[in-house]
């Protein structure tokens, strides 16, 4: 009897697969077009809706200069070291905003929970985005089907990889331990569009000039 219950345990593991608890990416945005620019760089989580979700962004690495961090919301640690985003109920916009002088490149690894939206809900989101420090805008045009011209958004919608989609061809995204850089399909459309025009709106808002900066 204890032969076939390990048996059968053996059976559901092997049936499960593996386990993930983390969508984890590394991306590497080609910065040498802009070189000299002074900009900010920008990590946005929304709240969809449902369950939190944490965006956890390690071994940033730049050939460019940092400069003043402005938080939004539930956001802790600096780069180039651990930055921390989280969001809930009662915290709708978390944002990690930097000051940057651009170099020819800066890469991270972007680390997220997978709790999926509730089903009336979008998933929460996590864009990157490269601004201009006078408008608070982005710095150039980018395919980002929203109009909010972010260079990727991460959609956190429950699956192990969530759904990610890269909007400049200057960005390479990669799961985390594939070894290369991976074409990433885009969003599904409905899903961008649920969230994407409240998103633009919020954006557009923050682009005035007043932050909090992190002392």
């Amino acid at each position: 009897m204890l032969t076939r219950f390990l048996l059968f345990c053996l059976a559901v593991l092997l049936a499960s697969g593996p386990a993930f608890a983390d969508s984890v990416y590394t991306v590497n945005v080609d910065t040498s077009s802009l070189l000299g620019t002074s900009a900010q760089l920008a990590f946005d989580l929304i709240d969809g809706g449902g369950s939190s979700n944490t965006v956890t962004l390690t071994d940033f690495s730049t050939d460019g200069t940092l400069g003043s961090v402005f938080p939004t919301g539930l956001v802790s640690g600096a780069l180039p070291g651990t930055v921390t985003l989280a969001d809930s109920p009662g915290s709708f916009f978390n944002e990690y905003l930097t000051d940057m002088t651009l170099g020819t490149t800066f890469s991270f690894t972007l680390d997220a929970t997978t709790n999926g939206p509730d089903p009336l809900s979008v998933p929460d989101a996590l864009s990157v985005f490269l601004l201009d420090p006078s408008t608070g805008l982005p710095l150039y045009t980018t395919s980002d089907p929203t109009g909010s011209d972010s260079l990727l958004t991460l959609n956190i919608d429950g699956t192990p990889e969530g759904d990610l989609g890269v909007y400049a061809s200057t960005v390479g995204a990669a799961i985390a331990g594939s070894g290369s850089a991976s074409t990433v399909p885009e969003p599904h459309t409905a899903v961008l569009l649920a969230g994407g025009f409240v998103f633009l709106v919020w954006r557009l808002q923050r682009s005035r000039p007043h932050r909090r900066k992190l002392s």
